[in-house]
């Protein structure tokens, strides 16, 4: 009989994939932590905290503290936390065989509150893993690489700048990462910097410094990208330090991230209505690239198989993940119940019961189908190999993604245009 792997990388390759089940899992209840603890504050019912996904298997009781019942269930994947005075989800809780109190009227803030509850604690705890990550590891930087030129601004090219160099330094100062170099050339208007590079000459490595002038907007030419795996730089900052380019760090992620969930939307919308291209004819992306949990739990692996430390990174990214999307006002995550909680204020009352559920049927059914696609693309990508890091990391692909103007999805976010 033929098998694919041997024992020891099987092995490997199934402890992976329980680390990255463990990851989501916390990263899931970090979440509903947040809706559990400032309901409480509050006075909201929480009749139940469920550790695993109910409805499939048996689930075990725990203990009862705070009027809340806390549930293992056997499918140990995620969680849960039933807050009836939320939402519609009496009937869900009696479900549960859980008796619950008369429902109190909260004001809308309050229940903005424990509603945004989840996401932020997903960016706090996102932060927190930031740090500890910059001071076990220290900053995350990737290979600084010249893209090309630009043929409007030949600044660079002239000062002898070549495609592919390596950008070390500039004026001495350690470049970590594509926006790291915009950043310390664009400071630096009409003002001559030091740009050290490396680059490959007849096989051997060389290290050319090359003095630039930069033009009135502090550009010289050049379009960088980030190339390689992601390593890291020891930094020996203080405290508060860190702490600042934690947020600053964690503030960029979300922005690109934010950016990146926009093309996607405007990219279905392309696919819905110009047959998958923009207004310039170029390809977007489509229903083909959303992907989900297994996707998620596939990459992770092969991360955690290859570089252990890169989970620290991925991890940010996931909770990040689940706070941007969980503020999406789609029915069933916490941006719809934002969504109706803001009609009601500007309203001065809530919608009609009626237009509301039909707004949550229509948007649970549209869920399932989303999950439905999800699960197709996922299952697709894993036969095809699509989802395989070596070959999505290569710099033959990474090259095509950014001439079809599509981001890494684990390069660090920069600007490229100093």
């Amino acid at each position: 009989m033929y098998f694919a792997f041997s024992l020891p990388e099987f092995s490997l390759q199934f402890l992976a994939v329980l680390v990255m089940l463990a990851i989501l899992s916390i990263l899931i209840i970090v979440h509903e932590c947040g809706h559990f603890f400032v309901a409480r504050l509050f006075g909201f019912q929480t009749p139940i905290f469920g550790f695993g996904l109910p409805f499939f298997g048996p689930s075990w009781t725990l203990g009862r503290r705070w009027g809340t019942e806390f549930r293992l269930h056997a499918l140990l994947i995620g969680g849960y936390v039933a807050i009836p005075e939320l939402g519609d989800e009496s009937a869900a809780v009696q479900s549960f065989g859980v008796e619950l109190q008369p429902f109190r009227k909260f004001p809308i803030w309050q229940r903005m509150l424990v509603a945004f509850a989840g996401p932020a604690f997903n960016i706090l705890f996102a932060y927190l893993v930031m740090i500890m990550m910059l001071l076990v590891l220290g900053e995350p930087t990737q290979q600084t690489t010249v893209f090309s030129l630009i043929k409007e601004n030949p600044i660079a090219a002239q000062a002898g700048i070549k495609p592919e160099d390596q950008i070390l330094n500039i004026n001495g100062q350690y470049v970590d990462s594509p926006s790291g170099a915009v950043k310390l050339i664009s400071g630096h208007k009409n003002e001559k910097v030091i740009i050290e590079v490396k680059r490959n000459v007849n096989g051997q490595s060389q290290t050319v410094s090359i003095p630039v002038v930069t033009n009135n907007d502090g550009k010289v030419g050049m379009a960088l990208v980030g190339k390689g795996p992601i390593t890291y730089h020891k930094n020996e900052s203080d405290y508060s330090n860190i702490a600042f380019s934690a947020a600053e760090k964690l503030w960029k992620l979300s922005v690109a991230m934010v950016d990146a969930l926009g093309q996607l939307f405007s990219g279905l919308y392309a696919n819905i209505a110009h047959g998958g291209k923009n207004a310039a004819g170029q390809a977007v992306p489509g229903f083909q690239d959303i992907h989900g949990v297994l996707a998620i739990i596939k990459i992770g692996a092969d991360i955690a198989r290859q570089n252990w430390s890169q989970l620290f990174f991925f991890t940010v990214l996931i909770s990040l993940d689940l706070a941007i999307v969980n503020l999406v006002p789609w029915p069933g995550l916490d941006g719809s119940h934002i969504a109706f909680m803001a009609f009601e204020a500007v309203r001065g009352k809530p919608m009609h019961e009626r237009a509301q559920g039909e707004i949550i049927k229509w948007g649970f059914v549209s869920l399932l189908l989303l999950m439905a696609l999800i699960m197709v693309n996922d299952i697709t990508a894993l036969i095809t190999g699509k989802l395989d890091l070596k070959q999505n990391s290569s710099d033959k692909e990474n090259e095509k993604k950014i001439k079809d103007e599509v981001k890494p999805k684990f390069s660090i976010p920069a600007e490229r245009k100093p």
